[in-house]
């Protein structure tokens, strides 16, 4: 006895000095003092199955309430149990056999602590308890009482694992499981034998049941072993499974990372690893879809996650194969998680990822891609072409260290879902490759076009190859023009004309515009027909007003049409200087019948009226030389002279004699070919005849039709500066008839300031005369070239012109055809000093009006059978000239001059009376 009282002692001692047993050492001296209660016979014998089932329930009841505060005497536990376990057989019913647990239960609880080995011997009761899957409730109330919710097993510890096995089978419940937790933590020595067990069941629980509560205690139980136990290695697999299976359900996702974290940190990591690679390559799980999300996301975040674990060894390319077997079966979660899993070990080590490595990554993409096409959700769809776009930034950033071939043959696929960036790169990394040291680069170049050009709508894109295009051709066509512009440039932009992208069109009309301007092959004339086409498109407002009008930093409609335009005058301006100089002939043919569509179609709109502007422009300032070479400036305004085309058909073989090139040897003697023909020959390749007169029937139209204010203003004031090169309008069949006559009517018109727009606020009719009579001013140099009838309505329209503002102008213009004109002013004179008089005589009229009888007075032809009323109208427009207070001495002394010239030049009889008139007028 003492032996055992020291071998106690000896247990308290150790759980003392663990935190164990000092509290109940307190409990049992505070519980020595207290008084015992005694089980009298009374008692015993109404616990006699002669009292009756209720009579024996109702005083079970009392000893339940009594046992819960009184401390009973030695061996009144042994006797009350003696009295009541045949309750306790199956054929009672089940109250009395309640009863009995809930007094088992109360006893444990008050008298717990000096049961000793009746613990054992209670514990034997709950276990072989008949029959064995009845009052399951009850009896693991009585042993979470015995047991103080698994912490305590004292008497129990040979048979705890054995009891936790058997009740497993019968009665897994939350219930169990919380005091399961419990004998793990502070028992688990106990249970070493049967862990695989246990961990097979509870996964078995995890794996079927629907509960939340007994998953998440499930949970718990399965953390106690990790923690306080050691997880067996048979278990691994069954425990993996169930974690990856549970981990889907997304209130337990954080619960069970933690938890493989914990295994992984284990001696048991490197197998954990390996076994999930197993799950995902393993037939038997193909269709297992939360099986096979879990185990990608496990390995994937415990390689390269937020929280890796350091210790762990297993580089990406050892468990990325199993991610690809992963998608053996297309299954859109599991997909969905090796895109994350994948996405994140690219944004953090991207950069440190070897060839290989890269090589399994796309071939994972290039699967996502073909699984995509059939099964992808949008949601899917969006985080593949993330991913895409997350390897093209590492491309950029030049941490892409993968096959750059294979990657972007994989973003080409699928090209027409990405991004432009995307594309623009993808179209950048193509054009790299293409140049002439690469085989079949111009198919290459063809085939870039053919599929970003050709089959794709968006501008941005297209407008990037076609900078490619012209990069290639800028670059390559010293060597190889003819065959890119065959095989390339022909087929792909042949149809520009009829897109519908404006900005592709303007581009691509830049483009042919830049490679003709070049070219001086037969090719030429196919880039000439294609923007010919694209400048014949209609230039007419499809609204009410232009885009150009309603919004400034719009591009017009017909933006295209002005860059093909623009670019022929361009090409014409290159061609004059270059061979064959029939390429210049065409263009200028083109920029004709260009111009003559415009009044053709009536096209108004701002565009047009820019085209017109431009094109007249360069029109009025040809020029040419004594050798008749048509000349234009250049951008320095320097006057250059072509050597090869010529305003009028001439004699090219006389041209080609003279300027044959010094130290030329003739041909010998009996030569089959005359030099002569040879000569001729040359020529005719050589030369090539641009005539003005289509130019000028053009800039005839404008002046009748033209509505555009801007554009009649430059022709106006262009023309008198193209009139001084007689050469250029008299060596073609020029109308100068029909330009006097359409200037008169311009003058005379009263409504033609309501046919122009776009005037200058406050301008008028008279703005037009201003600006017609300095022309008709020089087209009087051309008077042996009018007719009788036309020179005598330009006089009479300048005479008209004298009632309006360009007065001024008219008088000089009329100066300029006493000279030019004889024989028509002769008879007009008379007339015309009369009106003259009715000009009153101010500072601006006074020089034109003195320099225009200075000139008359030395033209005696002319005035010699004036009268002396003519005389008298000479003397009353000079005379008010003299006035020193109101003219400059110039102007005054002219008036003097002029006065004294024809008061000599008058006939005798007349100068008595021109005395008297002349001296009343001074006075």
């Amino acid at each position: 006895m003492n032996k055992q009282q020291s071998k106690e002692t000896l247990k308290e001692k150790m759980r003392g000095i663990f935190g164990l047993g000092t509290p109940r050492q307190q409990a049992k001296q505070c519980d020595s003092k207290l008084p015992e209660f005694i089980i009298t016979a009374d008692i015993i014998k109404e616990l006699h199955p002669d009292c009756g089932l209720s009579n024996r329930i109702r005083v079970m009841n009392q000893i339940c309430d009594l046992a819960k505060i009184k401390k009973f005497e030695e061996n009144a536990v042994e006797a009350v149990w003696k009295a009541v376990e045949d309750m306790l057989s199956p054929e009672q019913p089940p109250e009395a056999r309640h009863a009995v647990l809930q007094l088992l239960r109360a006893i444990i609880q008050g008298q717990g602590e000096w049961l000793g080995p009746l613990r054992a011997y209670f514990f034997k009761v709950i276990r072989d308890y008949q029959p064995c899957h009845e009052d399951l409730s009850e009896r693991l109330e009585v042993f979470k009482a015995l047991t103080e919710n698994g912490k305590d097993i004292t008497y129990l510890e040979e048979d705890i694992a054995r009891f936790v096995l058997l009740w497993m089978d019968i009665g897994l419940t939350s219930d169990f499981l919380h005091v399961l937790v419990n004998l793990v933590k502070y028992n688990s020595c106990y249970l070493d034998q049967n862990v695989s067990s246990m961990v097979q069941k509870i996964c078995v629980l995890c794996n079927r049941t629907t509960s939340s509560t007994d998953i998440e205690v499930a949970l718990q139980v399965l953390d106690a072993v990790v923690c306080y136990n050691c997880l067996p290695s048979e278990s691994l697999t069954v425990f993996i499974i169930t974690l990856c299976r549970t981990v889907n359900v997304k209130e337990f996702c954080e619960s069970c990372w933690k938890l493989m974290r914990k295994v992984l940190g284990t001696h048991l990591g490197h197998s954990a690893i390996y076994t999930m690679c197993r799950i995902m390559e393993e037939r038997v799980y193909m269709e297992d879809a939360p099986l096979l999300r879990g185990a990608v996301f496990f390995v994937g975040m415990a390689l390269w996650g937020a929280h890796r674990l350091h210790a762990l060894k297993n580089t990406p390319t050892l468990v990325l194969p199993s991610f690809y077997k992963a998608m053996s079966c297309a299954n859109e979660v599991v997909s969905y998680e090796i895109v994350l899993s994948i996405t994140r070990l690219i944004k953090k080590y991207g950069k440190e990822l070897q060839v290989v490595t890269w090589d399994i990554l796309l071939g994972i993409i290039e699967r996502l891609l073909q699984q995509i096409q059939t099964i992808g959700s949008a949601e899917l769809k969006a985080i593949v072409y993330e991913l895409l776009t997350t390897v093209e930034e590492l491309y950029e950033q030049n941490g892409y260290h993968g096959s750059t071939e294979k990657f972007f043959s994989l973003v080409e696929k699928c090209a027409d879902k990405r991004p432009d960036a995307s594309v623009l790169t993808l179209i950048s990394y193509r054009a790299q490759s293409i140049q002439p040291a690469k085989d079949g680069w111009i198919q290459s170049l063809y085939c870039l076009m053919e599929k970003f050009f050709r089959n794709e709508t968006r501008s941005v894109i297209r407008i990037k190859v076609l900078h490619i295009l012209s990069f290639v051709l800028s670059t390559n066509r010293q060597l190889y023009e003819d065959e890119l512009i065959e095989k390339v440039v022909i087929p792909q932009l042949s149809g520009i004309a009829e897109d519908r992208d404006l900005a592709v069109r303007k581009q691509a009309t830049q483009l042919l515009v830049d490679l003709a301007e070049g070219c001086n092959t037969h090719h030429f004339t196919s880039l000439l027909d294609i923007i010919e086409r694209v400048a014949s498109r209609s230039l007419s407002c499809s609204g009410s007003l232009e885009v150009s009008e309603r919004d400034p930093t719009a591009d017009s409609p017909m933006e295209d049409v002005k860059t093909a335009v623009l670019g022929l005058l361009e090409i014409l301006q290159s061609k004059l200087y270059s061979l064959p100089a029939s390429h210049a002939s065409r263009v200028y043919e083109l920029l004709v019948s260009h111009l003559q569509l415009h009044y053709k179609n009536k096209y108004c709109s701002a565009i047009a009226s820019t085209i017109r502007l431009q094109v007249f422009d360069f029109f009025l300032k040809m020029h040419t030389d004594s050798l008749h070479r048509i000349g234009v400036p250049n951008k320095d305004g320097v006057m250059k002279f072509s050597p090869y085309c010529y305003c009028d058909t001439g004699e090219p073989e006389k041209r080609v004699c003279d300027k044959k090139p010094a130290g030329s040897i003739s041909p010998p003697a009996g030569s089959p070919a005359p030099a002569a023909a040879l000569l001729a020959s040359a020529a005719s390749v050589r030369t090539a005849y641009l005539p003005y007169a289509p130019a000028f029937s053009v800039l005839l139209q404008c002046l009748k039709m033209d509505t555009d204010w801007k554009v009649l203003k430059l022709v106006l004031d262009k023309l008198p500066w193209m009139l001084q090169y007689k050469v250029l309008l008299l060596t073609s069949s020029c109308s100068l008839d029909q330009l006097c006559s359409t200037l008169c009517a311009m003058v005379t018109d009263r409504q033609i300031s309501d046919r122009l727009k776009k005037m200058p606020e406050g301008s008028s009719r008279t703005d037009v005369q201003l600006a017609v009579v300095p022309v008709l001013t020089t087209i009087t140099s051309y008077h042996s070239y009018l007719d009788q009838s036309r020179q005598r309505e330009l006089v009479q329209c300048l005479e008209t012109g004298l009632i309006y503002r360009c007065a001024k102008q008219c008088v000089v213009a009329l100066t300029m055809c006493t000279v030019e004109m004889p024989d028509i002013m002769i008879k007009l004179l008379p007339a015309l000093i009369v009106k003259l008089t009715h000009i009153s005589a101010t500072v601006a009229m006074a020089s034109p009006m003195l320099e225009f009888l200075s000139t008359l007075v030395r033209l005696p032809h002319l005035y010699g059978n004036f009268v002396a009323e003519q005389y008298v109208s000479v003397f009353a427009i000079s005379l008010p000239y003299t006035n020193p207070s109101k003219f400059n001495q110039y102007i005054v002394s002219l008036a003097h001059h002029v006065i004294a010239m024809w008061f000599i030049r008058c006939r005798l009889p007349f100068r008595k009376d021109f005395v008297q008139y002349i001296t009343k007028c001074w006075r």
